[in-house]
């Protein structure tokens, strides 16, 4: 799977959203139910009728918001005319969450970080953690992962201070579950997706929540291409979603199914699923969803080299990924209109939005992100651990205490024993705290070193892919050259990538991504074989990253012949014998 394909996430917002709003126990409008509402409200005053028009605005929602809008719109109304103050910070999140399904995603930010204010002049720590929860979704949305992260992790603290139940606890491990999936961390995010499922499991009538959470560990295994696997929990989810009527869900779930067959070569099954998921995602508006539809469908036609549709539905996409504000989306259409226009010939477009990805890529996934996500899980599980101490501490002074109450007749023996458990337990505290601060401390280096490696090889595979391209441009743009009259602009674009492929900052850069990950190893080399050159030591280095030959070669701007023969001269160099095996010599270095 290329980079891009792995850094796409689908948009699980809607499966997440159906936790959201739990006032009622079903979610899938009931026309009895609706009925019965309906004739109920003429009887009744101020805040039952605002609660009566939030659960129209309920049973509505996910299977068609243009119907839910109305009745949610009278009871922010009827909230503000009665100046019911914690109905207005319950309808404010409530509005939040419609802007988030029909994808307006910056005003479902602003609406629900102002219920985030009123609910905090109210003292109202679970509503507090159920808007936290949807903030953290859209953001998750929005392409800003570790803020999103961020949140889920302030919403699962708060829970778990207030002690709420275990089935909104399992919400939030759900949530940061399908946060590590937008950053394609798959394992961690299974991790919680995993503990959200074990808590569902042991409750009834959570069936619904069963069926979100096999839908997202069924994505991560597509991503981890155990392809059948996932087909079969899709196939098992779709019937269940139409059961519900739960449209947007399972528009999601057909999009999933078919990039899964787009990987397995079964085009005419995607394109199928493509177009389904693109009739149900336009008929309830859910803009995000639709771009994607429309990005894959762009894939089905560049893949059956229909080039130009390739491209209409590219530009579509990217159209309205920027009026979501979708940036890891937008990204992904810049490379994807990259691709378009270098096979229908307009090379110079395709540079400039090649560009346009790698400058966007570089911003979602810097190394300051990347840290703080990591940094906050570590925060997490720390203060969690230090709590679970604390509160086994507090558990044996009040047994001490009950203890000396009930023996005032050894009463000397005890504060003897008293004093002697209190110092054990410092002792013990003291201890454990060393013991966590140095697995803390060699769990972040090792997770530093992890990223480093990662960044190393992100950054190889980046420059490898950028010079196969521009090469790949330069040749086809000389060929053009020598049929043109007009060769002095082909030459101006030829010029221009010359001097990106060979700007020495590409190649200093990456050292300097190299030396922190293998510290010694050109000394190591310098001392062995003093022999070897500079030339011989960049080799070495993208042999010691265990690179393909094309990848090598494209990073030094030499043929794979070229490589060939630079891996002979330093083979002698090395004094190696037929037997002997370059690539093992240098890993092992």
């Amino acid at each position: 799977m290329n980079l891009s394909k792995a850094l796409r996430n689908i948009p699980f917002s809607i499966l997440i959203l159906i936790f959201i709003l739990s006032t009622l126990d079903s979610h899938c409008q009931d026309k009895k139910r609706v009925d019965s509402i309906l004739n109920s409200i003429p009887k009744q005053h101020d805040t039952l009728k605002i609660e009566s028009y939030r659960q129209l605005n309920m049973e509505y929602i996910y299977v068609d918001p243009k119907i839910s809008k109305p009745y949610l719109d009278k009871a922010i109304a009827l909230a503000k005319q009665y100046n019911v103050k914690d109905q207005i910070a319950q309808t404010t999140n409530d509005l939040g969450v419609y802007y988030a399904i029909i994808s307006d995603f910056e005003n479902s930010i602003k609406t629900i970080d102002i219920a985030i204010e009123l609910q905090r002049e109210l003292n109202d720590s679970a509503s507090i953690a159920e808007a936290l929860n949807n903030k953290g979704i859209i953001l998750d949305d929005l392409g800003n992962f570790d803020d999103a992260i961020a949140t889920h992790i302030e919403a699962l603290k708060i829970k778990e201070a207030i002690k709420s139940e275990p089935w909104n606890i399992a919400y939030s491990y759900y949530n940061i579950g399908y946060s590590y999936n937008s950053i394609s961390n798959f394992e961690m995010s299974n991790t919680y997706l995993e503990k959200a499922k074990a808590i569902f499991s042991t409750l009834t009538n959570y069936e619904e929540e069963i069926n979100a959470t096999n839908s997202l560990i069924a994505n991560n295994l597509k991503h981890s291409k155990q392809y059948e696997k996932a087909i079969a929990m899709y196939k098992e989810i779709i019937p269940q979603y139409k059961a519900m009527n739960y449209n947007n869900d399972l528009a999601g779930a057909y999009n999933s199914l078919g990039q899964i067959y787009m990987e397995t070569d079964s085009i005419s099954k995607a394109k199928k699923l493509f177009e389904k998921s693109l009739d149900i995602s336009k008929n309830y508006e859910q803009k995000a969803l639709v771009a994607l539809n429309l990005s894959e469908l762009g894939n089905v036609e560049l893949r059956l080299n229909n080039n130009k549709k390739a491209l209409l539905y590219y530009e579509e996409a990217l159209t309205i990924d920027k009026e979501t504000q979708a940036k890891d989306n937008i990204k992904n259409d810049y490379l994807d209109i990259s691709k378009a226009q270098a096979k229908l010939g307009n090379y110079e477009k395709a540079y400039e939005n090649h560009l346009s990805f790698f400058e966007l890529h570089d911003e979602l996934l810097n190394t300051e992100n990347i840290e703080r996500i990591n940094e906050l899980e570590i925060q997490y599980q720390t203060e969690k651990k230090e709590k679970e101490l604390i509160i086994k501490e507090n558990e044996i002074k009040l047994l001490e205490e009950r203890k000396k109450k009930a023996e005032n007749e050894k009463l000397f023996l005890i504060i003897s024993l008293i004093g002697a458990l209190s110092l054990a337990i410092a002792i013990v505290y003291g201890l454990r705290q060393r013991m966590k601060r140095n697995k803390i401390e060699r769990e972040k280096l090792d997770n530093d070193l992890a990223f480093k490696e990662k960044e190393l090889t992100t950054h190889a595979l980046h420059l490898a892919h950028k010079n196969e391209v521009l090469l790949d441009l330069k040749s086809q743009l000389k060929e053009l050259k020598s049929n043109s009259p007009n060769s002095r602009s082909y030459q101006k674009v030829i010029n221009t990538i010359n001097l990106d492929i060979n700007n020495d900052n590409n190649w200093e850069q990456f050292r300097n991504y190299f030396e922190d990950v293998h510290r010694d190893f050109n000394s190591k080399v310098k001392r062995s074989y003093p022999e070897v050159s500079n030339n011989d030591l960049r080799l070495m280095s993208l042999l010691k990253m265990n690179l393909s030959s094309k990848e090598i070669a494209n990073i030094l701007n030499i043929s794979i012949e070229g490589v060939k023969k630079a891996r002979y001269r330093l083979r002698k160099k090395l004094n190696l014998s037929t037997e002997e095996s370059l690539q093992e010599l240098v890993i092992e270095l």
